[in-house]
């Protein structure tokens, strides 16, 4: 296959998963979202390997750009309540010392125990969707009366089960790099980052009606 063939294979693929694209399982997750923020939860998320990574952009897009004028020249009013957005990922300090000290199936379920409430809402990004410290995590929100959503592919694994909406990436892959163990696993990743540019959109979108209407 010429590099030409081969990058176009991994766009028909996007295609693909786009036009199946589960669009009804995001809107409850932005329902979710929006219920958390209205009763003033936070929102705590997850993920392991590059997708943690992932999870620093997504700190930066919830807390600041819904909360910012079209133009981003000026912040909203005070009064206008910001979402308290957590990345479990956030502090290597924090990640290396619970994993040193329970061990790093425990991890994500040792920082949300003392915190989460029913009022919050857990997000779970895992591409088998059985990452051990994802889904104990998922039963300690759960245990909480928390939101949950997870994000995975393939079968959905366990976070299928575990989370209150689920949404799983369709498809298959045949790109070098995605297949095997890693099957659709580049474009989970690049989905990851939209999904999370819909939701912040659109509670922008919901931030900014209600600001006008007061």
């Amino acid at each position: 296959m010429s590099l030409t063939e081969t990058i176009e294979l991994y766009l028909t693929e996007k295609r693909r998963i786009l036009d199946a694209f589960p669009v009804a399982v995001l809107e409850r997750a932005a329902e979710m979202l929006f219920a958390t923020y209205d009763r003033g939860g936070a929102v705590y998320a997850m993920a392991n390997g590059g997708n943690a990574g992932t999870l620093d952009h997504f700190y930066c897009d919830f807390k600041h750009h819904p909360f910012v004028t079209e133009d981003k020249t000026r912040p909203l009013p005070a009064d206008v309540r910001r979402l308290s957005f957590v990345n479990l990922c956030g502090s290597a300090a924090e990640l290396t010392g619970l994993v040193n000290d329970i061990g790093f199936e425990d991890m994500f379920a040792a920082a949300l125990a003392p915190v989460v409430t029913a009022n919050d809402l857990v997000m779970a990004y895992s591409g088998s969707g059985n990452s051990a410290n994802v889904t104990k995590a998922l039963e300690v929100a759960a245990a909480a009366g928390a939101g949950t959503f997870a994000m995975t592919k393939g079968d959905g694994g366990r976070c299928k089960d575990l989370a209150e909406v689920c949404l799983v990436v369709p498809g298959t892959s045949r790109f070098p790099g995605q297949v095997g163990k890693n099957d659709n696993n580049f474009h989970f990743e690049d989905l990851m980052l939209s999904i999370n540019h819909i939701l912040v959109g659109l509670l922008k979108e919901r931030v900014a009606a209600r600001h006008l209407r007061n």
